[in-house]
């Protein structure tokens, strides 16, 4: 019986971990950052005008 109480149960959601609001902002940073140094490295193999 205890096996269909526990599959007839509802899933439970667990609570949603919040991360430090500057962990995000250094992720979005760091991928900034990253992107422009791959333009910047890219330019000088790549002929043509970026911008």
């Amino acid at each position: 019986m205890t096996k269909v109480a526990r599959i007839s149960e509802p899933a439970v959601v667990s609570a949603r971990t919040e991360s430090h609001p500057l962990a995000t902002v250094a992720l979005f940073s760091a991928i900034g950052l990253l992107i422009s140094l791959s333009v910047l490295l890219l330019d000088k193999y790549v002929p043509g005008e970026w911008f």
